[in-house]
């Protein structure tokens, strides 16, 4: 126990078996359109694929020969645990983990919960091939497997075709395992870390019964009252009101044993004094008085609405199926769950708090923050419509100017209506950077009728949504309610378009927790190295930040600037409606709003192209941060979202950052040199990059750096092969259709390319496209694009 056995399996499963060599797995799935990953937690490891129907039964078969046949090759065993070793620290490097780990072990004294998955260090190091094979052949039994398939697949084809793939498998004897009971806490366990971190991390837990107990849906009650959503008393005390946290939330963690109700917090430090106080007020006043019977039923609606949203995909059902089978050998535990919630009154959310939040049970974990300083900067395809499981978007009839996207999905009763927005990155001047940001985070405080906290409140209460944001192209306004609530949610969107009231102290809460965020962006290296290449790449325009802003800038923006923001880049006849989910009429559902949005003054703005810095030679830009890991980052400039090009970028970026990638096979697997990497992209309205990443381990930068490079220079001279396009191509057009699953993401992606001008069928054309592209379209992309001399690259390493 604690060496982490299980991740090391997890980590080799997909090696080799007599029928398949290494990498042939994952890259059979891509063929098919699919995706491969897998997790192991504390309970259960998990080998899980989506794939488009039509190969369902080929991925079964690899999944199956995966886990019931893998032979772990001997020259892949050091190297997958060097890639771990690069994992554990990356864990010393992340502050979330560190508390995590500090948490189980303080939690639990005798349960194998002490130790943490990865499990430690020097356990790990002793670990032999032998150990994992032991391991295996004992574990991985076909008595010990459950397999879920979710899908539209007839149940008689999918039991014929399972006993034909998995029948003749050997069972191999099984022993059980006894598991320590938790001894009962006797006194509060506090335990203190200090970590190089921006801001401090903070948990108080209780233990409670496991998921099976009685006593669980109350418990998740009296979470939601206290610390989930805005509305709740946790947050609206500690963060709206006295801004002692800059978030906090409760949960309940009810695994089939022993579970944990926690509070977790982040925090400036120097304010934790006074958060614990008013926490632990706030506990005591749970113990000693029943909650109102309309908190109540907003967390009981919450529950439900929860449960309902997990099961929108495939991939949602299947993890609910497997969870309830694996704990209670119920597939349908969920439902009985919701039953039981359904049940739960005032009196039972006060019981339970009296008899599980107790002074002895209380365990008090502090990762705390050190602001740590930063160093200055060194210069160095169609059927998919017939399928009855996919969905497409259409036009949503609104009048002109106005543009609205539907996409229906009656199966649950739910339904969204989303504003995307146009404000931007580009419509910020440089001296009010981040005001997106706080100004769509403001679109959920008060109105000239209601405050901030009756919002959340109306919105919460019957187990509703409501959300806002904005990104690098565009802002979101919208609400998720049971269908037949939602007219409050379209009465509330109404309200906030024509009667928005922020005040400055609302805004004073929303700055500094965008600041909590800023903060928080130095503790990951990774953003640390995309933000200075922005910055590298867009010196002194829109791009050249990110939509967090600046301290400085944030200090500027008032209350009047936001309004005026809003008015001139946000709220215009540029807004494109959405609606999707259980309706009938869908035009009909809206008119009220669309009343509104007509009145909007039209936006007159338009989109001109962004040149980023010259690059006559490559630029060289190095960061020095208190961490474990180095990480590097490399960018070349590419083009607008809306640019042709952009689906040859796409098809690039699939090919080369997934496990069976050249980048992943040469740099990770082969050469042992990286423990993570991959690509992605920045695609804005006005410009774009092209991301190459890794991380590794700061003694072999300069090889990892050389070796990404001879990659690179490959791709831009012989370019990609057929087989890497083909399975790029299929794993585009199978994420189109997974996407097509959830009605919500697929009416939000119609409406940003509705925005965008490209048309809400956009995605259908170019599924389209991507059919018949050629080969030879896409390696002179990359030859176009990954000039030898036209790059940015930032490294970020340890001081």
């Amino acid at each position: 126990r604690g060496a982490g056995i299980s991740h090391l399996v997890e980590h080799l499963m997909f090696k080799g078996t007599p029928r398949r060599g290494n990498s042939e797995m994952a890259q059979a799935i891509h063929d098919l359109g699919g995706r491969l990953n897998a997790y192991t937690s504390f309970d259960r490891t998990v080998y899980y694929t989506d794939v488009p129907v039509e190969g369902w039964v080929e991925a079964t078969d690899i999944l199956g020969d995966a886990v019931n046949h893998s032979t772990f090759p001997e020259e892949e065993f050091e190297k997958e645990k060097e890639v771990i070793r690069r994992e554990f620290a990356m864990g010393e490097d992340d502050p979330d983990r560190a508390l995590s780990k500090l948490l189980f072990s303080t939690v639990y004294t005798r349960h194998p919960y002490r130790h943490p998955v990865i499990g430690h260090l020097d356990l790990f190091n002793q670990l032999t091939r032998d150990d994992v094979l032991a391991y295996y052949q004992e574990r991985y039994s076909i008595a010990n497997q459950t397999l879920i398939i979710v899908g539209p697949v007839e149940p008689a084809a999918a039991k014929q075709e399972v006993e034909r793939l998995f029948g003749k498998i050997t069972r191999r004897p099984l022993p059980d395992l006894v598991l320590p009971d938790e001894p009962e806490c006797q006194a509060p366990r506090v335990r203190r870390q200090s970590f190089p971190t921006q801001l401090s991390r903070l948990s108080q837990l209780y233990p409670v019964p496991g998921l099976a107990h009685a006593d669980v849906p109350a418990l998740d009650v009296l979470a939601v009252i206290l610390g989930e959503g805005r509305s709740s008393r946790l947050h609206q005390r500690m963060v709206e009101q006295e801004g002692l946290a800059e978030d906090i939330d409760a949960y309940v963690y009810a695994p089939s044993s022993t579970g944990l109700w926690g509070i977790d917090a982040r925090l400036q430090p120097e304010k934790e004094e006074a958060l614990l106080v008013a926490i632990n007020e706030e506990v005591q006043r749970a113990r000693h008085s029943e909650p109102s019977a309309e908190e109540v039923a907003r967390a009981i609606r919450a529950g439900l609405t929860t449960q309902l949203r997990s099961q929108k995909t495939m991939r949602g059902q299947a993890s609910s199926f497997g969870r309830g089978w694996l704990t209670d050998r119920n597939p349908l535990l969920s439902h009985a769950y919701l039953q039981r919630l359904a049940l739960v009154t005032p009196a039972d959310v006060q019981r339970v708090a009296h008899q599980y939040l107790i002074e002895p049970h209380r365990n008090l974990i502090v990762l705390t923050g050190e602001a740590a300083k930063e160093t200055p900067t060194r210069e160095q395809t169609t059927k998919a419509d017939a399928e009855p499981h996919y969905r497409k978007a259409e036009a949503l009839s609104l009048a002109a100017p106005l543009r609205g996207v539907q996409v229906k999905a009656s199966e649950l009763p739910l339904l969204s209506v989303r504003l995307t927005m146009p404000g931007s990155l580009l419509d910020e001047p440089a001296d009010f950077a981040g005001i997106n940001r706080l100004a769509s985070q403001l679109l959920l405080k008060g109105t000239k009728r209601r405050t901030a906290a009756q919002i959340a409140s109306d919105i919460e209460q019957l187990g509703g949504r409501l959300f806002a944001d904005s990104g690098n192209n565009s802002t979101a306004l919208g609400v998720e309610l049971l269908r037949s609530d939602i007219g409050i949610g379209l009465d509330l969107l109404t309200e906030i378009l024509t009667e928005l009231a922020p005040t400055e102290e609302e805004l004073a809460i929303e700055k500094r927790k965008q600041l909590a965020s800023l903060q928080e962006e130095l503790d990951h290296p990774l953003q640390v190295a995309s933000r200075t290449l922005r910055e590298t790449l867009y010196p002194g325009l829109p791009y050249g930040h990110t939509v967090l802003g600046s301290a400085e800038t944030l200090e500027q923006i008032s209350v009047p600037d936001i309004q005026h923001h809003l008015c001139q880049h946000v709220f215009t006849q540029e807004i494109v409606t959405g609606v999707s989910g259980d309706y009938d009429d869908p035009a009909a559902l809206v008119r009220p709003l669309e009343s509104v949005l007509s009145n909007l003054p039209a936006n007159e703005t338009t989109t001109k192209p962004l040149q980023a810095i010259a690059l006559p030679e490559p630029v060289r830009v190095e960061k020095q941060m208190d961490k474990q890991q180095a990480v590097l980052a490399l960018a070349y400039p590419t083009i607008p979202v809306t640019h042709p090009d952009r689906l040859l970028l796409d098809v690039l970026d699939e090919a080369l950052s997934d496990l069976g990638s050249r980048l992943f096979i040469r740099i990770r697997e082969e050469m042992g040199l990286a423990y993570f990497v991959g690509t992605s992209q920045f695609p804005g309205r006005a410009a774009g990059y092209f991301l190459f990443y890794l991380g590794t381990d700061p003694q072999k930068r300069a090889d990892v750096e050389a070796a990404l490079l001879e990659e690179i220079q490959k791709l831009t001279t012989d370019g990609l092969t057929q087989t890497e396009l083909d399975r790029a191509r299929a794993k585009l057009l199978a994420a189109q259709k997974f996407q097509m699953q959830n009605a919500n993401q697929l009416a939000y992606t119609a409406s940003l390319d509705e925005l965008f001008g490209l048309g809400y069928g956009f995605a259908q054309q170019q599924a389209q496209r991507l059919e018949t592209l050629e080969l030879e379209e896409v390696n002179a992309a990359a030859t176009r694009y990954f000039l030898p001399q036209s790059y940015v690259l930032a490294v970020v390493s340890p001081n």
